[in-house]
This record gives structure tokens, sequence and C-alpha cells, in this order.
């Protein structure tokens, strides 16, 4: 989210896709031991990788996944190893960020979507009665049994805080694997870049304005050969379907409000995974609690807070050159 790339005009070839809610697009350079017509090939591979992850991992409906929200208090659900997996990952993450990232928060998120369809606002007693069951510590899993259960009726699970970075990294690899090289993939804005060794010049990534209405605006740009960077936040954002602008916010898990200190966050890690949920967890926190998690965790990544002031970590301000 908010981060765009720059010097269009050298690359060669791109190709776009909705998936995810959003805009997939992937670019790449001219390829010694590819053709364009491989390359294209591949990325379609790509996208089809893309949207299995999506109709594998949504609860928006029917899906795999969502069978464990469908038996919810009634009966644990089998499920395969890959779901297993992401769902473990997201537990550590869980167990690392003390609940700030908690996919168990879609207990909420359900009943702000069907409060939306209703042209409402949850109550504070709905809030209050359905935060008792936000709590990722009770999501039971078997891995010898490959079962997956959720002891309450109402509690619901949901990977929208997960999903993108995993879906790019699959990507990545699936690529990578594939011998392409000088290549970027940007999932909705969690972007994972690869460079060969020999390449003439880094990426360079520009983060968006989160106080400006011109989605193009950036207030920096980051340069990178490897690695990951997603940004996340309350952006002002354009709404296709009613013309207009209007703000969007990230949501604490714990309270099911926003927290009004920090506007975005960007983070810098080795994978889109990564990169995505800290810069989501970050966003949980006040200012200084965001600055010590990225430092416990000597990870690169700035903060923009309420009044405009940036504020960089320890290894961003090395990378950077800024004295410490």
């Amino acid at each position: 989210m908010g981060i765009t790339v720059e010097d269009k005009s050298t690359i060669r070839l791109n190709h776009r896709f909705k998936a995810m809610g959003g805009e997939f697009q992937l670019l790449c350079f001219p390829q010694n031991d590819l053709s364009k017509e491989q390359v294209l090939e591949l990325f379609n591979d790509a996208e089809s990788e893309v949207k299995r992850i999506e109709l594998k991992f949504t609860d928006f409906c029917d899906s795999e996944f969502n069978e464990i929200n469908k038996y919810a208090g009634l009966k644990p659900v089998e499920v395969d190893n890959e779901i297993i997996s992401l769902i473990k990952k997201s537990l550590d993450i869980s167990n690392k960020s003390n609940g700030a990232f908690d996919i168990s928060y879609a207990s909420i998120g359900h009943l702000w979507r069907e409060a939306k369809k209703e042209k409402r606002t949850l109550s504070t007693v709905e809030r209050e009665k359905i935060k008792n069951f936000v709590d990722y510590k009770k999501i039971e899993i078997n891995e010898v049994q490959k079962i997956v259960y959720l002891p309450h009726r109402e509690m619901k699970i949901g990977l929208g805080g997960i999903g993108k970075g995993y879906a790019v990294d699959q990507v990545f690899n699936l690529l990578k694997s594939k011998g392409l090289n000088n290549f970027y993939v940007n999932g909705s804005g969690d972007i994972r870049v690869h460079s060969h060794k020999n390449a003439p010049r880094p990426w360079r990534i520009g983060i968006k304005n989160p106080f400006s209405k011109n989605l193009d605006r950036s207030v920096g740009y980051l340069q990178l050969k490897e690695g990951s960077v997603a940004s996340s936040g309350s952006y002002i954002q354009y709404n296709e379907l009613e013309k207009d602008y209007s703000d969007h916010h990230i949501l604490n898990p714990k309270s099911g409000l926003s927290n009004n200190d920090l506007i975005t966050t960007t983070v810098v890690a080795e994978t889109a995974l990564e990169a995505d949920t800290t810069a989501t967890i970050l966003m949980n926190f006040s200012t200084m609690d965001a600055l010590k998690y990225l430092n416990e965790y000597d990870l690169l990544g700035f903060l923009i807070d309420s009044t405009g002031k940036t504020h960089l970590s320890k290894k961003a301000l090395a990378a950077f050159g800024v004295p410490q």
C-alpha cells in the first residue's frame, strides 16, 4: 500500500492483473536466457498462482480456508499443510508482537462487513461483546491430525493481514526458480525485488505521501537491489465507485479502533510477508513503541506521525548515513 516504482521508461515487460482486492504488477528487464514470450508465459503462471492463493484463503466466500470459520464452535476442520503452515506463521507473528497482529480480528471484521451492508456502524455493545473472541491463543491446531478448531461459534479468522505478502513471496520464488532475474513483484503495495549481480542500478521505489490526494506524489524514495518493502497506514484513498476521496484506517485488533498517532509505517525486510505484517503491527503502536519494536528486531523502517514528522529506526539511520 502506498508504494510506487520509478524509471518506468526503462522497463521492457509489464504485466498487471486484479487480485486480492487490488492490483498486482510484475516488471522485468530483458533476459539473457529467456525470450519475451517465455517471460510473459511465466507472468501468466504467476497470475495463476496468486489467484489460486486468493481462492484458497479468502474468508469473503466459500473456500478451503473458510471451512474453519463455517464450523467454528461446532467441530475441528481438516486442512492441508499449506493452510496449517500459514496459520502457524500468523500465530508466531502474534506471539512476537504480543497480539498486535491477530488473525482472529476477523471476528470483528465479519461483523463490520455485515453492518456495512446494513449501512450502519457497530454499536459499543456489539464491539465489546465480540472483542471476547479476538484472541489468537484460542485458535487450536493439531499438526499431526492436520486440524484447526475455533472454540466459539462467534469466532472467525482471516488472513487479510498476511495473505498478500505471502502471495508476493510465492510469486517471487516461482519466478526466481524459473531463471528470471532483474524483476519486480508488487501486490497492491507489497513489493519484493530481485537484481542480477551485474545489474547497473537498484530498483527505485517511491513511498506515497499519505497526506496527498495526488496518488503519484511521494515523500521519498528507496533504492533496493534485493528484498521487500511494504507500507501500511491511514491513507487518503480514491474511491473509484463513488468518484471521491476518503480516509482509510488500520484498526487495532484489541480495541477495534484506529491509532491516531501514526499515519503511515514503511518497513524493509527480506520477505514481503515480514515487511507487510511488520508495517501493519507498527500501526497499532505509539511512535515510541513502534521505533522500539523496529530496533529490537534490527529492522529498517520509518514512520510518519500525524504531525508529518518522520521517525527512522537505528538501521534506517545507518543505511541513510544519518549520524546517531
